[in-house]
């Protein structure tokens, strides 16, 4: 049986060999639909999810977060690449409506909060930070995350379908 992954917001540059769907029609993209309303497609039969920088536009985060869960099979792996909640990036783009920290990916584990139907685990999460930051030990660059902006232009997470 095939693999199956999908790239959720894939626009022109879609993953290779995955199913690329988007609300904007473009060359790579397998199937255009509304990401705020629902996903076309079965239950359980999906092996991983990328979403990159496509959380931060979407006003029905929960609702996405619910189908993303629906889709994926028991063990599927959910990429998700976003702007840090504390960067210039995040608000810059009029089109943003979240702004997404670490934390907010705790809300989808759970026991979840408002009664959300998803059962993820966070596997990892990962900074990128500015140049100036990247040279600093550990416990220094997560001291700058929390009480400066600027310090971290994205944050990379990867949640498991549990």
């Amino acid at each position: 049986m095939k693999n199956i992954i999908i790239d959720l917001g894939c626009g022109p540059q879609k993953i290779a060999g995955s199913f690329g769907i988007d609300r904007i029609p473009s060359p790579n993209v397998d199937l255009v639909c509304d990401l705020e309303c629902f996903l076309p497609l079965k239950t359980d039969c999906v092996d991983a999810v990328h979403a990159s920088h496509l959380l931060e536009h979407i006003q029905n985060l929960t609702g996405l977060m619910e189908e993303i869960y629906r889709v994926c099979r028991t063990g599927a792996l959910v990429h998700i690449e976003v702007p840090y909640f504390t960067s210039r990036g995040a608000f810059r783009d009029p089109t943003h409506v979240h702004f997404i920290s670490e934390e907010t990916f705790q809300y989808f584990e759970p026991p979840t909060a408002y009664g959300m139907k998803t059962n993820f685990k966070i596997l990892k999460v990962e900074y990128q930070y500015r140049t100036f930051f990247r040279y600093f030990p550990r416990f220094l660059q997560k001291i700058f995350r929390r009480h400066l902006w600027n310090v971290v232009d994205n944050m990379k997470v990867i949640l498991r379908a549990d």
